[in-house]
């Protein structure tokens, strides 16, 4: 007799673990390769424009989202990712020592990008199958704790055991070293979630209970392969081109986005609308092409909700700031004084940006979770709002004066992390807020998707901007780009009673 498969878990014995795992390769991608590359003599410029580029598969979430929810169940798609990722964490520690580290590093870089970006989609998305709203809400700080945990793991930790090992056999070797631990830790969390993770009745794909013909599949996949390599394509000799001519321009930055997102949305309010509500009253449907109106519907949908080019401007600006700040944050701690950095080690900056400064971003989550739970998501959204862009000013105060003393560098860096953390669960929460209904999986995909594209674009020309105008002046440009922020939530509309916890009991 077989075994029924558990539908439920207590969401204490997978949710953490979970969302330990999804920062994982994030960290690596993101925060580590900047530290990596910046210690094997990387220029700021290279290093913003590539790992920023990086970006692109958790922006072709959008795109990408949609098929996890036809195909397959959430379940298969995060351990299959799991596995990947582990794969190529082992990849990066024998690319490391080869004479064309660079090329192949960042090959495998984006291969464990969209391998994250994979995961991160199913990860959600069985968060909010196996979950009730009530719940959501109370454990968005507890995934948000484990994730900043595993940045500390990665961004802290490792950092710190690369810069101990460098001395005795050169930062390649110790990076190697620092990808071997990530990889065989990876593992261990695979095999964990194999047997751990629930199976939700809702976890299947909405394809599920059609039986498709393998040229429908065909047809689907090699059209989004073939669509996505174009836009990837495009982009890349774009921004490729905008680089080499050194055309940095913040504003052109800002038009450059907003018209992409126009193009996108029009696109699909007017022309893929219209083609799929004719498909669908046509008497004649062309079988090969039924997976695929499927896989448009929700871009429809999404596109078509109401106020969604408020929703979109959120979406983009919230973090325009942000995605210009983090790319520079730890070049800036390293660089020496002459050049306007504050001369830390890699072991000092583990401590300082991966450590302290992670811890403070975790406790401001955990807060964060917690007042929402209380009093929902529009009584806190202006106090949020301001905790992410008002602290940006410790770091024009530390690149005017550059002191010396770790325990202000410290308590400055850990004032901007603790009030970014704390302001980043009302997004979170609009997140959550404006996916929910049919497709929630795919719908907030494109949330991530979106939210990608808003971090890469100005994160990629941000290495450029600082080294034309240095650290200084570009701190202050930081503050500039958070008007932004605040023009983009005065627009938005949000429920009183969204992100309160409920009380069900009954008198």
């Amino acid at each position: 007799m077989m075994k029924e498969k558990p539908t439920y878990r207590n969401p204490w014995s997978w949710i953490p673990s979970l969302y330990f795992t999804e920062a994982i390769p994030y960290v690596m991608v993101m925060t580590v390769s900047v530290m990596m590359y910046k210690n094997l003599n990387i220029s700021n410029t290279d290093i913003a424009f590539f790992t920023s580029l990086l970006y692109f598969p958790w922006f072709l979430k959008f795109l990408w989202g949609p098929f996890i929810d036809m195909f397959k169940t959430k379940r298969f798609w995060i351990v299959t990712m799991q596995f990947v990722i582990a794969v190529t964490l082992f990849g990066i520690a024998i690319g490391l020592p080869t004479s064309f580290f660079w090329g192949i590093t960042l090959i495998v870089f984006a291969i464990m990008a969209f391998a994250s970006a994979t995961h991160d989609i199913a990860a959600d998305g069985l968060y909010m199958l196996g979950l009730e709203q009530q719940q959501q809400s109370a454990f968005v700080g507890v995934r948000s704790t484990f994730y900043r945990i595993a940045t500390v793991f990665g961004s802290g930790l490792l950092v710190v055991i690369a810069g101990e090992l460098a001395p005795s056999m050169g930062f390649k070797g110790a990076w190697s070293i620092v990808f071997v631990i990530a990889g065989i830790l990876f593992l261990l969390l695979f095999f964990y979630h194999k047997f751990i993770l629930p199976y939700p009745v809702e976890d299947k794909g909405t394809l599920s209970s059609k039986k498709l013909k393998s040229s429908q599949i065909g047809f689907l996949f090699g059209g989004f392969f073939l669509f996505a390599g174009a836009l990837y394509l495009a982009f890349l000799i774009i921004s490729s081109l905008l680089n080499v001519i050194g055309i940095v321009s913040p504003w052109k930055t800002i038009s450059s986005t907003i018209a992409l997102v126009l193009a996108i949305v029009i696109l699909f309010r007017t022309f893929v609308a219209r083609y799929v509500e004719n498909f669908e009253k046509s008497p004649t449907q062309n079988e090969l092409l039924l997976p695929f109106i499927e896989f448009l519907k929700a871009f429809v949908i999404f596109m078509k909700k109401k106020d969604i080019w408020n929703i979109l401007g959120f979406l983009l600006f919230f973090r325009f700031a942000e995605a210009q700040l983090v790319k520079l944050v730890q070049p800036f701690l390293l660089d020496p004084r002459s050049s306007g950095g504050l001369e830390l080690t890699t072991s000092q900056v583990g401590i300082v940006y991966g450590t302290i400064g992670i811890i403070a971003l975790t406790a401001g989550g955990l807060i964060g979770g917690y007042v929402i739970s209380k009093q929902g998501l529009k009584w806190w959204l202006w106090p949020m709002i301001m905790s992410v862009h008002i602290p940006d000013l410790v770091f024009v105060y530390l690149s005017q004066y550059l002191p010396h003393d770790l325990l202000i560098i410290n308590l400055a860096v850990a004032f901007e992390q603790f009030g970014y953390g704390f302001g980043f669960t009302a997004y979170m929460m609009f997140m959550i807020m404006i996916s929910e209904g049919e497709h929630k999986t795919a719908h907030f995909a494109i949330c991530t998707g979106i939210m990608a594209l808003g971090m890469m674009i100005p994160g990629m020309f941000s290495g450029a901007l600082q080294e034309q105008i240095g650290y200084q002046n570009f701190f202050l440009w930081i503050m500039v780009s958070t008007i932004p922020g605040f023009i983009v939530t005065a627009l938005i509309k949000v429920d009183p009673q969204f992100g309160k916890k409920q009380n069900n009991s009954k008198k």
